[in-house]
């Protein structure tokens, strides 16, 4: 078989593979699902980039089309500071300002979230590392992480399961028994399915345009795991 044969076979093998996940009624186990695939399609983009986290991001920067991206989360970076004890200051202010701008009991959507490039510019050196840490992106592996090793979702938030709502949002949460609220950040199921069949073709792109076999990532052998 040529290259070209193998990446129709490879992509087509997963175009496949979501319509059955689509059908599946859960909407978790369907996130699960997509998401698991976008990492086993990282391995056939960056099959010698270590550490999975690193080549996952790189390969959603590199092959998806997903805008917001580099967006980052104002909620989960004032609670990033707040936990490191960075209660005031340039950033934390500017993050606050943002939050407290939002209509509670709404929901808000990327477009009214922060621009990385903005919220670097508020940032000083030692903060950059919780802006990184908070961008769409990176938040995402994240919420893969907690769905694939503790089988659930982070935060409180909930999908809406909504078609109308193909894109990550907050939504405000009361907690009676805490006697506060807070804003929760939600990636849908829809959103999910959507970058996982775009990550497809822009796999496909991406192996095409640097004549690269998908299968070039893998080991096909009896042997499982080798004794190094």
């Amino acid at each position: 078989m040529s290259i070209r044969d193998d990446i129709d076979q490879y992509v087509g093998h997963f175009r496949e593979q979501n319509q059955g996940i689509a059908a599946i009624a859960h909407p978790m186990f369907r996130k699960v699902l997509y998401l698991v695939e976008i990492d086993t399609l990282s391995r056939a983009a960056f099959p010698k980039v270590s550490g999975n986290r690193k080549r996952v991001v790189q390969f959603i920067d590199t092959c998806s089309a997903w805008n917001d991206k580099d967006r980052v989360s104002a909620v989960q970076l004032k609670l990033a500071l707040e936990e490191n004890g960075i209660l005031s200051g340039k950033l934390y202010d500017f993050v606050e300002r943002r939050i407290g701008s939002w209509p509670y009991g709404q929901i808000i959507r990327p477009d009214n979230d922060l621009l990385f490039g903005e919220v670097l510019q508020q940032s000083t050196q030692a903060e950059h590392k919780y802006v990184n840490n908070s961008r769409y992106a990176e938040l995402l592996y994240t919420y893969r992480s907690h769905l694939v090793h503790e089988f659930r979702e982070p935060g409180r938030g909930m999908d809406l399961g909504d078609d109308l709502l193909p894109a990550p949002y907050y939504l405000g949460m009361d907690r009676p028994r805490e006697g506060e609220s807070s804003m929760e950040f939600v990636f849908p199921v829809h959103f999910i399915r959507m970058l996982c069949e775009d990550c497809v073709n822009g796999l496909e792109s991406y192996l095409s345009s640097k004549g690269v076999s998908p299968y070039d990532a893998y080991e096909f052998e009896t042997m499982w795991r080798r004794s190094r």
